[in-house]
């Protein structure tokens, strides 16, 4: 399997269709760019005894086209990732990854857009700091597709729809795959005049979950507000109800023989369901300044279990700080904390309950030539230097690792077409 699969082809074929337009456009830019990161890591398989250490060093290499027009916005990237293990030569691997996303607006009422993203990864932390959880020795194909209208009712009043596919494909025989799809139809209503820069929101999304044996149907109504604050602080609150249909196909044991010994003499295959209410929402504060940005955020959804064969209620904290420290050198502050749990025959076939926290600070030195942009960096170069601790405790296993991270990584773009 190559290492751009659909959508990422289909959105770079997009690109060059749409080429000729592109150079008459307000903005273009291709930013080829490279980043060397090395680290060091104290547990590699997330172990709470025995744990492996190793240096890592990972070359990636990146090529970033956006262009932005009255009517069009188009970014794609994609990258190859070089990993290269100082002693633990098996996890020896290259990983690649490819996005894109296009937003044309075809009236003043109408925006029609599209994204797609194809990504291989092989290591255990691939998608610790977004879910919480980890991979062990297991290769992970991840597609996304996403489509979305946005329609102004009136000048007050928008409606949006939206559908977005995935697919998470495991290179393990052991891990089952998991494919979603997502359908989700929101409103937003100015409340202007009742106070200023203020929006209501209610959204109503379905969601279905597949993999072998296990299917989840997932139900949600929210609703809530947004608020903004003198363009420094803005707020956003939503909170409602979710009922989350589960059937599982299950081995049913169908006779018995007894004696000195016993034993099943076959089984059936039965299907058994499950239905359930709860809460769902999401919360976020976020504070923009000339030289310091911070956001701190809360959820709680149903969401999928990687490399966990199912589902999980997903409740997160997660705060991202930044603040420019002197000409070019920026610290950077991020923390997460995540639990991840289903009961069994609820949302996973096996009962799930993890607990993580991750904390880590960073500091960055940018120099070359601003106004680059792209999606990494505003400077054609930098150099940074992090630290991060992560707490894994697993309530099922009864068992708690630890881990350790410090890194260094350089990172270089440059501007070959503008």
């Amino acid at each position: 399997m190559s290492c751009l699969e659909p959508p990422s082809w289909f959105i770079l074929i997009l690109a060059a269709i749409l080429l000729p337009s592109l150079v008459e456009a307000d903005e273009f830019r291709l930013l080829p760019s490279i980043a060397q990161t090395l680290q060091y890591n104290d547990n590699l398989y997330f172990t709470s005894s025995g744990q492996a250490r190793d240096f890592v060093s990972t070359t990636t290499g990146g090529l970033e086209l956006f262009e932005s027009t009255e009517k069009l916005n188009l970014d794609v990237l994609g990258q190859l990732s070089e990993n290269l293990y100082q002693h633990n030569t098996s996890l020896d691997s290259t990983d690649g990854s490819g996005n894109g996303s296009i937003r044309y607006s075809v009236n003043p009422q109408l925006a029609l857009s599209a994204a797609g993203s194809y990504s291989r990864a092989s290591q255990p932390d691939q998608v610790l700091l977004t879910t919480g959880l980890v991979l062990n020795g297991v290769t992970l194909d991840n597609t996304v597709y996403h489509a979305q209208a946005d329609y102004s009712l009136t000048e007050k009043t928008a409606a949006s729809l939206s559908y977005d596919h995935g697919k998470m494909s495991y290179q393990d025989l052991s891990a089952d795959n998991l494919a979603y799809d997502t359908g989700t139809l929101s409103f937003t209503h100015d409340l202007s005049g009742y106070l200023p820069q203020a929006k209501d929101m209610l959204s109503m999304v379905y969601t279905k979950y597949s993999l072998t044996g296990t299917e989840v149907d997932n139900y949600e109504a929210t609703t809530g507000f947004s608020y903004s604050l003198q363009e420094k602080w803005s707020v956003q609150v939503s909170a409602g109800l979710r009922r989350t249909d589960s059937s599982f196909e299950t081995l049913v044991p169908t006779g018995f023989i007894f004696g000195p010994f016993f034993f099943v003499t076959g089984f059936t295959e039965q299907t058994q369901t499950t239905s359930g209410w709860g809460g769902v929402g999401q919360a976020s504060l976020s504070y923009k300044g000339e030289v310091t940005n911070a956001s701190f955020g809360a959820s709680r959804d149903v969401a999928p279990a990687a490399g966990q064969g199912g589902t999980v209620e997903r409740t997160s904290f997660t705060l991202s700080a930044n603040r420019k420290l002197s000409y070019g050198f920026s610290g950077f502050f991020d923390a997460g904390y995540f639990i991840n749990k289903s009961a069994p025959g609820q949302f996973s076939v096996a009962p799930i309950d993890f607990e993580t926290l991750n904390v880590s600070p960073r500091i960055r030195y940018e120099f070359g030539h601003e106004g680059s942009g792209g999606s990494q960096s505003g400077r054609d170069m930098y150099v940074e230097a992090s630290y991060t601790f992560t707490r894994l405790e697993d309530k099922i296993g009864q068992t708690t690792a630890y881990r350790n991270v410090f890194m260094v990584r350089f990172f270089a773009q440059h501007a070959v077409l503008e």
